[in-house]
């Protein structure tokens, strides 16, 4: 159970983190990052670069909408909108 709650207390604060530079996910300051290799980087840092940006634009979006089937909505969504996260912003394999 404390893993759960660490790991609950860790997407809080990253999704905190990145409310306040939701901005950045525009390409300006991801261009002037030089690249890291996402595997080597701690667990926090790992999310916050590569999913909590789609993740708190996603959640933002479905709680607007409140679809019948959210994590239906929410998969499509993160499929959907992958490209504009995954172009420059992280390193996929």
């Amino acid at each position: 159970m404390d893993s759960e709650a660490e790991s609950s207390d860790v997407v809080s604060d990253s999704v905190e983190k990145a409310s306040g530079s939701v901005g950045e996910s525009n390409g300006e300051s991801s261009a002037k990052r030089p690249r890291v290799d996402v595997n080597s980087l701690p667990t926090r840092q790992y999310l916050d670069q590569t999913v909590v940006p789609i993740l708190l634009q996603a959640v933002t979006q479905l709680n607007k909408e409140r679809p019948g089937d959210p994590i239906e909505w929410l998969a499509n969504y993160l499929l959907k909108n992958k490209p504009q996260f995954t172009n420059g912003n992280s390193n996929s394999s």
